[in-house]
């Protein structure tokens, strides 16, 4: 029977899986804007709004009565079968935003599906061109695609392999830029160039003929702690990729939909990819949704040969989801809320770097509008990071859960196995006097918890 009084639950109490058997997970209660707040009264500053999904913020009424409405003319239909106006509207709206000549999208329900579709799309595309050799992705390390196995298989940390180790797919790699670590001496002006000289190393290496895509995310998620590329960066290996033939793919799951200032993230950074991936704050947490968008060229080649797509799940298409979708979408352009997240991006950009950056142990500051990445290392002179046993990031990210602050986490970063991240990316509907609070209380949450460790 369900307890009323309960505040927390912790394994092996109830019956949920539990992400982790070792913690107390407090009981959330309801949400308003960019707070949370739970059994106890206890409130939280959601300063990554979950896994950088809560775009619109928690308890958003104008999202949720839309959605109501569509619960109530029909929820669910699958898309081998019908279409909705939710669905057709959502796709116009969002291919209208898209980079060049991305005018066809399908929606589906989570980022790693969205990229799972993707990969297959590429796939299918290349063996009804008459070139099935071609069946190999170029990923980067560090980056992250997903969770499912083929999207696991293109994330780049090799510590999954621990345990997943045979059920993966061989992916080829390629370094992903980051600036605290790319050894260059100077990153802006010579790194566009650098990472390409080693993306066009391994399509020699590996056979041209032999690769169909090069996936990246515009802006690094949680692997690389909201690491921007290069100025120029994108215009060169998408160069490199046209030479050999090889299809571009952006996974804009964890960066898109305004995060970065720029609805997608590809524009800022002058990115026209063949195929794009959307997740998380697309329909801000109110319903599963992620799209993908493709060219329609493509998609004619696949109607002369085969006759179609040869993907689908059960809820490709759903209204129930696309409304969300649709509901965030206008909820954005009402709120001016890409024009929001960009300028008060700005404000947690220079209120993270003065407050943050002279403290022991933070190793670099970086990100783009409300999407920001902390490295915590031993020694700042040398980059030298902790080590892993000390699982610093989990100790720290437990001390600023119980002030009140919940943020996102990474390790392995640095060398596959050890490296500490903390990444920052709150609802984008977040005021600069709610970024100040939140970086107040995480730079003395920083201060406090290593001045305790020494």
């Amino acid at each position: 029977m369900r307890d009323e009084a309960r505040h927390t639950v912790r394994y092996p109490e109830g019956n949920v899986l539990l992400r982790n058997l070792a913690r107390d997970f407090p009981v959330v209660t309801h949400g308003q804007g960019v707070h949370l707040f739970d059994a106890s009264g206890k409130r939280y500053l959601d300063a990554s709004a979950g896994a950088l999904v809560a775009s619109v913020g928690h308890g958003n009424r104008e999202v949720a009565d839309r959605i109501h409405e569509q619960l109530l003319r029909v929820a669910y239909v699958n898309g081998t079968h019908f279409t909705t106006d939710v669905t057709e509207e959502l796709a116009a709206r969002l291919c209208a935003l898209a980079p060049q000549g991305l005018t066809r999208a399908a929606f589906l329900g989570s980022g790693s599906e969205a990229v799972e579709a993707a990969v297959k799309f590429v796939r299918q595309l290349w063996v009804e061109r008459g070139q099935p050799q071609r069946g190999k992705v170029i990923a980067r390390v560090p980056g992250y695609h997903g969770n499912t196995l083929y999207a696991l298989s293109l994330s780049g940390r090799p510590h999954y392999k621990t345990f997943f180790g045979p059920l993966l797919a061989e992916v080829v790699t390629t370094p992903a830029p980051y600036p605290y670590r790319s050894g260059l001496e100077d990153y802006a002006q010579d790194g566009a160039e650098h990472y390409a000289r080693l993306l066009e190393e391994t399509i020699r290496r590996e056979g041209p003929d032999t690769i169909a895509a090069f996936i990246a995310e515009p802006v690094i998620g949680s692997s690389a702690g909201a690491s921007p590329p290069p100025p120029g960066y994108f215009e060169r290996v998408s160069a490199v990729c046209r030479e050999y033939g090889i299809l571009t793919i952006a996974d804009e799951v964890m960066c898109g939909c305004g995060r970065t200032g720029r609805f997608f993230a590809s524009d800022l950074f002058h990115f026209t990819p063949d195929v794009l991936v959307l997740g998380k704050g697309i329909s801000g947490g109110y319903a599963p949704l992620s799209a993908l968008l493709i060219r329609e060229e493509h998609l004619e080649e696949l109607r002369r040969g085969s006759g179609g797509f040869m993907h689908a799940q059960t809820y490709l298409q759903a209204p129930a989801m696309t409304a969300a979708g649709l509901a965030v979408l206008d909820y954005y352009e009402r709120h001016d809320l890409v024009a929001h997240a960009e300028r008060v991006g700005a404000h947690l950009q220079r209120r993270l770097r003065e407050a943050l950056g002279a403290l022991p142990h933070v190793g670099s500051v970086q990100g783009v509008g409300l999407m920001a990445g902390i490295e915590l290392v031993e020694d700042t002179a040398s980059k030298r990071p902790f080590p892993r046993a000390r699982k610093v990031i989990e100790r720290l990210l437990a001390a600023l859960f119980e002030r009140g602050l919940v943020l996102w986490s990474n390790t392995g970063h640095a060398d596959g196995t050890n490296g500490d991240l903390l990444m920052v990316g709150p609802p984008l509907v977040i005021t600069e006097a709610e970024v100040d609070e939140l970086v107040d209380t995480l730079a003395r949450g920083i201060h406090h918890f290593f001045q305790e460790a020494s």
